[in-house]
Order: C-alpha cells, then structure tokens, then sequence
C-alpha cells in the first residue's frame, strides 16, 4: 500500500535502512534482557582473583601493571589484554561491580551486532543473520560469559575473533598484504585476550567454503574464481603457527598453576569419554536451558560405556549427515564443524581443572549450531505456505522464550549466595557449590551450616586438600580445636606440599599446648618455604613452648 502511494523512493529508502534497524532492534533487545545484570555485584569465585583481591588490577592502568600483564602467569592464564581490561575498569569505576558489568555489556552488545553485520555482509541475507545474532544475544547459556566480571576474558577474545573474521572477509574480496596483515594483527590480539582463538584459522578455512565461496569445492556453478586448496592451506599457515605457539604458552601457564590434570592411561579415556558425552550434552542444552549453574563437577562414574557409545553413534551419523549434504547445503558442514573446532580447546580431552563441562564455553561454539538453525529454517520456511509469516512467528516466540530463561538466570548472578544456592538446586553432588558455600557462611560467623556443608563437599569428592584446611579453620574459629587438628592432618597427608596447611596444622598444634608437634610440623614445612619455617621455628624455640 506504502509503496503505491510513494513509489519506489520509499521502497530505495526502507532497504537503504533495513540493516541500520535491524542492528538498532537487536541491540534495544540485547540491553532489555542483561539490563538487570547491572545491579548484579562481585562474585568471590574467581572475581576476587582478577579484580577485588588482585592488587596488580586494583591499582588501575599502571606502568607496573602493563610490565606484569605481559609476563604474568596468574589464575592460570596469559591473557595481557584481559588485565589491561580489568585495569582499565578499575581506573574509570574503582571497585564499583556496575561500571564492570557495564562494559562487559557493551562488549556482549558489540559482539552482537559484529556478528550480525558480518554474517549479512558475507550471505546477504538478514533475516537470517539477525536470527543468528539474537540467538547469541539471548541465549541463556550466554549468561556465564557475560555476567561474570571474572570470565570478561571470553567477551574481549570474542570480539577480536570477530573483527578477525571481519577483517578476513574484506581480505577475500581484494587479496593485499596489508589487509592479510591487519587479519593477522588482530588475530595475535585475540590471542592476547584468550587462547580460545587457536582454532580460528580452522574455522577460516570452513568460511572459505562459505558463504565466502573461495575453494573450487565451494563454487556455485558457473562461477570462475576458484582459488586452489594448496594456497588456501598457505595462506592460513602464519596464522596457524601463531595459534600454535599461543597454544603452547597456555599449557605452560596452565602447568604453572597446576591446572592441568595428569593421570594415566585410565584418566585418559574416562577424559576423552566425558568430552565424547558433552559434546551432545551442550547440543541438548542449546536446544533445552534447563538446570544451568556455575558449576558441573566431573564424575566419573558418569562416563560409561554405554553413554560414550551413544555419544559417539549421534557425533558420527550427525557427521555423515553434513557431509553427505555438503553441496546442497554447504551451512550444515560449515555450522557443525564450527561446534566441533571451536569446542576442542575446552571440551576436556585435555583436562583442565575439576570441571565436567562450562556454560561459559559455549560462547563461540554455539554460533556455528545457530547458523545451522537459521539457515535451515529460512530453507524449510520458503518451501511452506505463508513460511516467512510462521517462521518469524516462531523467531518470535523462540527468542522471547530464551530471554526470560536468561533474565531469570540472570537474578541467580546476582551475589555469591544465590548463585550456590541455585547451583546445589540444580545439579547433584555439587561438591564446589558446598565448599564455596560454606565459605561464605563461615563469614557470617555460622559455623554450624558452614561445617555441615564442608562436610557434605568432602563426603562427595574427599580428595580436596584445600577443602579440609578450610574445614579445620572453621572448627577452630567455633573453639573445636582436636576437630581442627584432625581435618589439617586429613588435608597435609592428601597434599603434603601444602605450605598453608602445613602452617595451619601447626598453629592448631601451639593452641593445643603441644610445642613439640608444631615443631615438627615447621620442620615439614622448611623445604618448601624455608624463610618462613625457620622464623616459625624460631619463635617456637624463643617462646620456650619446645
């Protein structure tokens, strides 16, 4: 009607301005769902390791804090760009978790529509790009990578995986050594942010396939620019080595944190079982969120044959499938393999930490399944009567669902309380919630919840050094000295290079009256902290307590 009373002008206008709005709609709606996270504070779970108990970060952007940020090893990660990030946010915001959770959001919404221009940039289509983008947007399991300051780490490394891409798409077009440098030069930044990145030159190749088209295999007929596989192998192998020898400091950072889980050929395949298992685990939680949390302990008698098997049957047939299909509909291998690649860094066949499987993982991954769910459904929807009216119903009804799953989950990030609170509802044998938990009880001076929740941890994962030197210091707080001895000496014999708990053990033994037992505990405790065992020793000697 519009257009036969203003003609074409009006029709050149809405498509001069279809991605504009677009961009601006997916953006008001990115805002409205995470505008709650805002109120959201710290959490003591890795927060206070990158920010609140981290006095590198808390002096703000600092000479001496660039130095270490190029060198440092801390948590377990090298990722100079994430603490220059932190740093930045200390400088502008201090201690106030609103400023951190506001950039965190504006690098969520960035990474939104980068990925929404991008993919319209490189299919022309945006129906379907902005589907994409919203699906990342508001996907619940998303909330992880967003809502906690501790993981802005996958929010920078994303964005720079992005503009990557980006840059990629537009080197593609007109190849020159300054546009290969630029993709280069932002790859090492991603880098620098998260190693996640390491498989991004994989995921480059896939997109030469499509939508950019670039092998002779992923020409549509008729089309004369064909560039030969052997020259797209090359040009990905700068790239490549730079993956690999970020893959390399990642490992030895991991190893300087004792991160990384070593064990034998048993440990070996119960690892690449699980990760078998979760790869289906996380295709089953994209499609239904239910029962998130910040933690999904490893469980080992969860990795059966018969679990593993039927991993494997689902991977497989799924493979064949797209593989099968690749001509016709070249998105399902370019989508699948994305979730495959970009999964394998953190899928575990590489353990590390204590963890099964992470939402927070999924923030890339997960692009490659939304593209294969976009693209199938804009398919289906044209060969439907009415489709496009059904499918954008359905786009509707899909991403007003996932976003108040997000909203709710959300609430749960709140504060340390109601995030392990909501973790032991969720999932069983949560030893980690009832550890951290139990923590923050003891705070608040309830021992009695605090013990009967150290206790639960330990009864479900008893190998937790850390776990009874935190149980020992909280019956010592409520006066139950004998209990604290015997919870430290559980702890020393589980890790007997625990220099805390051997300093612990100790000090339990001087309340207790017992001078020669202390002695003996710092005598322990002198090949691996010798300056600190021998003033210990020394005072005791002094005191005339030995």
């Amino acid at each position: 009607m519009l257009n036969k009373l203003f003609g074409s002008p009006l029709e050149d206008l809405l498509k001069t301005w279809r991605l504009p709005l677009a961009l601006l709609l997916i953006g008001v709606v990115t805002v409205a769902v995470y505008w709650l996270m805002l109120g959201n504070g710290f959490i003591d779970y890795d927060d206070d390791a990158y920010v609140t108990a981290n006095q590198m970060v808390r002096q703000g952007l600092t000479v001496n804090g660039v130095i270490w940020s190029l060198g440092a090893f801390h948590a377990g990660n090298w990722h100079p760009l994430t603490w220059l990030s932190h740093m930045l946010d200390m400088e502008l915001f201090g201690l106030n978790p609103r400023g951190h959770h506001g950039v965190s959001l504006l690098l969520h919404l960035a990474n939104t529509l980068l990925l929404c221009g991008i993919l319209h940039r490189a299919t022309g289509f945006l129906g379907r790009s902005c589907f994409v983008a919203l699906l990342f947007a508001v996907h619940p399991l998303h909330v992880e990578s967003v809502a906690w300051i501790a993981e802005r780490k996958d929010l920078l490394s994303t964005l720079f995986w992005l503009l990557t891409m980006g840059a990629y798409a537009h080197y593609s077009r007109k190849r020159c050594l300054s546009r290969y440098l630029a993709v280069f030069l932002l790859l090492a930044l991603g880098l620098m942010a998260k190693q996640m990145l390491v498989t991004l030159p994989l995921v480059l190749l896939l997109l030469d396939y499509w939508p950019l088209n670039r092998t002779a295999a992923g020409q549509e007929e008729g089309a004369t620019k064909q560039i030969p596989l052997k020259l797209l192998l090359a040009e990905k192998i700068p790239f490549l080595l730079l993956s690999a020898a970020a893959a390399l400091i990642t490992l030895r950072a991991q190893e300087s944190a004792g991160a990384l889980a070593h064990g034998g050929g048993e440990s070996i395949l119960l690892y690449a079982g699980n990760a078998l298992i979760s790869y289906v685990r996380y295709l089953g939680e994209m499609v239904w969120p239910s029962g998130l949390a910040i933690f999904y302990p490893f469980e080992p008698t969860a990795v059966t044959p018969l679990r593993v098997t039927g991993a494997v049957a689902i991977l497989a047939a799924t493979t064949t499938f797209v593989l099968l299909r690749r001509k016709s509909r070249p998105y399902l291998l370019v989508g699948w393999f994305w979730y495959l690649l970009t999964l394998l860094p953190v899928i575990g066949f590489v353990k590390v930490g204590s963890q099964a499987m992470a939402d927070r993982y999924t923030y890339i991954p997960f692009i490659g399944l939304f593209l294969i769910v976009a693209w199938g459904g804009g398919e289906l929807s044209g060969r439907l009567r009415h489709g496009i009216r059904v499918a954008a119903g359905m786009a509707v009804v899909t991403i007003t669902s996932l976003s108040l799953v997000t909203i709710t989950q959300i609430r749960y990030w709140q504060n340390s309380y109601d995030l392990y609170t909501h973790a032991l509802e969720v999932v069983e044998r949560n030893w980690l919630a009832h550890n951290n938990l139990a923590i923050l009880l003891a705070q608040q001076y309830r021992y009695d919840d605090a013990i009967r929740h150290f206790q639960e941890s330990l009864r479900i994962y008893p190998e937790q050094a850390d776990g009874f030197r935190n149980l020992g210091n909280v019956y010592q707080a409520a006066g139950r000295s004998q209990e604290a001895i015997e919870a430290f000496l559980d702890g020393v014999r589980i890790n007997p290079n625990d220099v805390e708990g051997h300093f612990r053990l100790g000090y339990a033994y001087l309340l207790g009256g017992n001078g020669d037992l202390a002695y003996r505990e710092y005598l322990a405790l002198r090949p691996l902290n010798e300056s600190s065992a021998q003033a210990l020793l020394d005072s005791i000697r002094l005191s005339g307590k030995r």
